[in-house]
């Protein structure tokens, strides 16, 4: 799928998100310490489906066996949205601009946009405050940027099975 493709699916995803049952709170909470659910809760319900989503596909690609702080990194990778305060439109809208305008230049914007494109540090650093582990930290920081992967510590080959369940086009 193309990142346009992979965009828009996710924007008709955002609409029509479904309530999350019982044993799906059970796996967050399988995989979440409390400091790290609390910043998860405050997502938006279509948010939470898609960390969830992601989760499960980084668990399969990973291996049953998987070090639980991966999964965790995919559960978490997207709290920062919780700070931009946009709807599904909003967040359509500020991707388009974004993609017109550089990314560079609209993290730097002051405006709810901004704070949309810049969700990576802003979801890193309410990790940080909040007394996430250092992986789940990284992995949020850095997910949308490649350049930035080797400086997380986080194994190249986890950073792409992590973006590959994330729906991120890989290099491979």
């Amino acid at each position: 799928m193309t990142r346009a493709g992979h965009l828009a699916a996710r924007f008709a995803g955002s609409l029509r998100a479904r309530h999350l049952d019982r044993a799906d709170l059970e796996f967050v909470r399988q995989f979440l310490r409390p400091e790290e659910r609390a910043c998860w809760e405050r997502l938006r319900r279509a948010d939470r489906a898609e960390s969830l989503a992601t989760a499960r596909a980084a668990l399969e690609a990973l291996g049953t066996d998987a070090d639980p702080a991966w999964v965790a990194a995919a559960l978490l990778h997207d709290v920062g949205k919780a700070e931009t305060r946009l709807g599904s439109v909003g967040r359509a809208w500020a991707t388009v601009t974004a993609g017109l305008v550089g990314h560079r230049r609209a993290r730097a914007w002051p405006n709810a946009m901004g704070r949309y494109v810049n969700h990576d540090e802003l979801g890193a650093e309410r990790l940080r405050q909040a007394g996430a582990r250092k992986e789940t930290v990284a992995w949020a920081g850095a997910h949308h940027r490649r350049a930035q992967w080797p400086a997380t510590g986080i194994p190249p080959e986890i950073c792409e099975i992590l973006a590959a369940a994330d729906g991120e086009p890989s290099l491979r």
